[in-house]
């Protein structure tokens, strides 16, 4: 009996499913990245407004500083997440996505699902985040 084959590519209905399950967690994160984009944007109006009517408590002037470092903050994590989903869907077209970066065994689809722009399978994930901490 012949021994089994290794899957080495995902089928082009696993690739479909894949690229929709990318755009649609992109256009996901565009608008997301829109609505922070609002809260910034009132958040200065209401601070240039106020600045010019009456003077606000430090502590007031601390708490609208720190939100608006929290919404920076997330914008920033949003956009990193939506370059990965963008390197995704360029894998995709060159015809790697779903294949370890690392290893070149194909990712699990639990992982893919879980993580749609993943570039490493979890054994070698898992191995770079230990070197990372030096362990």
């Amino acid at each position: 009996m012949p021994a089994k084959r290794k899957k080495t590519k995902l089928t082009k209905t696993e690739l479909k499913t894949y690229r929709e399950k990318l755009l649609a967690e992109r256009e996901r994160i565009i608008r997301e990245l829109g609505r922070i984009e609002e809260t910034i944007n009132e958040e200065t109006n209401l601070q240039d407004g106020s600045k010019r009517s009456y003077s606000n408590h430090l502590a007031d002037l601390g708490t609208d500083f720190m939100e608006k470092e929290k919404n920076f903050y997330y914008a920033s994590q949003e956009g990193h997440y939506l370059r990965s989903l963008d390197e995704a869907l360029e894998r995709m077209d060159r015809g790697t996505y779903g294949k370890c970066e690392a290893c070149e065994d194909l990712i699990s689809f639990k992982r893919l699902d879980a993580v749609p722009g993943a570039r490493l399978c979890i054994a070698c994930k898992s191995k770079a985040e230990k070197d990372m901490r030096g362990r």
